[in-house]
């Protein structure tokens, strides 16, 4: 295993550019089957969660927060909890997976699983934006303490420490 550090304005910019893009792209796609998963959606006070066969959500936003979790997989989990006008959004593509998303005090948390057996977990406070990403058996932690990657794939970045890491089978990196 191999951690190399870059200067933290350039780990922060690079951690940041990569995160938006893979946020980006990874909330449009579409799960790993046809069948319908699981969608919640709530916003300023509310709570729902929805269970439908193997396929579960559950959105909680306190006052001026918002949170989303949605399961396309219909075989997996998807979390999401926000409040003091944080924004929460988690989002599972594959069967057997679960996203969970955090975020407190205008925090903003996106958390995405790609990969069968994947989890990641995404916690953002004081304004900062947590991105965990979890792929094939990949686990992915991003929160104001830090970083992790285990697994097969994953990729997680935390703003407000400019922490990082990124791991795909041998390959690892971590600031």
């Amino acid at each position: 295993m191999r951690t190399n550090a870059f200067g933290k304005c350039t780990a922060r910019f690079v951690g940041a550019a990569i995160a938006i893009a893979a946020v980006a792209f990874l909330m449009t796609l579409g799960g790993g089957t046809a069948n319908a998963g699981t969608s919640c959606n709530v916003e300023n006070g509310h709570r729902v969660q929805k269970i439908v066969g193997k396929s579960a959500c559950a959105a909680t936003a306190g006052k001026g927060s918002k949170a989303s979790a949605e399961d396309s997989s219909s075989g997996g989990t998807a979390i999401s909890v926000a409040d003091n006008g944080g924004n929460a959004h988690s989002r599972n593509l594959q069967p057997g997976s679960t996203a969970l998303a955090g975020a407190n005090t205008r925090g903003n948390a996106y958390s995405v699983t790609t990969g069968p057996s994947a989890q990641s977990v995404a916690q953002a406070k004081r304004g900062a934006t947590a991105v965990a990403i979890g792929g094939w058996a990949g686990e992915a932690y991003a929160s104001p303490k830090g970083t992790a990657c285990i697994g097969g794939f994953a990729a997680a970045y935390e703003s407000s420490t400019g922490k990082m890491c990124v791991r795909s089978g041998s390959f690892y990196y971590q600031n």
